[in-house]
């Protein structure tokens, strides 16, 4: 089963890079690109499984921590590298400037008084005049009283439901579909 899978996988590698370059040549860019991904998942894969095939030959001593010389393990542990301090930039004694802390809070500080400048700018331009000229403006286009629904006492009175509402007519007027 293993020599199926690694003869598949050396096929798809030679048939993508073989269609590869004769989609080169033939200008189709697309599929070009489609197979130089193919031949490179492939290459990846066979690679990937030679060095797991290496792995698992490699010899495996059984050796417990008992049977290493303490003199070596003496030295591998005086020379082990310190330990990362990875905020160093939060140590005051570094010598650092904390420019990210300093960006950070600033950046805030700066966005919440640009909030704070156009809300006042927001509330010092709406008078109630300018309500008053916008709700004018906003009425040719606003839905007739009493909503766009008949009720059932309304259809089941009239022949035909709605001939009789004068806003209904004037809606369907607007559409194109009244008379």
């Amino acid at each position: 089963m293993k020599k199926i899978a690694w003869l598949i996988a050396a096929a798809t590698l030679v048939v993508a890079g073989g269609y590869s370059v004769v989609s080169l040549g033939r200008w189709e860019w697309t599929r070009a690109l489609y197979f130089g991904l193919v031949f490179l998942a492939a290459e990846v894969a066979l690679s990937t499984g030679l060095i797991l095939r290496r792995l698992g030959r490699a010899p495996r001593t059984g050796r417990s921590a008992r049977d290493l010389d303490p003199q070596t393990l003496a030295i591998l542990r005086a020379n082990r590298p310190p330990r990362p301090n990875r905020f160093d930039w939060l140590d005051p004694v570094s010598g650092r400037m904390n420019v990210f802390i300093t960006m950070l809070v600033g950046g805030g500080v700066l966005l919440s008084g640009i909030a704070w400048l156009v809300d006042k700018v927001a509330s010092r331009t709406t008078t109630p005049a300018g309500e008053v000229a916008l709700a004018k403006q906003l009425g040719s286009i606003r839905y007739p009283r009493g909503g766009l629904l008949v009720d059932d006492v309304t259809v089941l009175a009239q022949a035909v439901p709605g001939v009789e509402d004068p806003q209904l007519r004037k809606l369907l007027r607007r559409s194109g579909h009244g008379g």
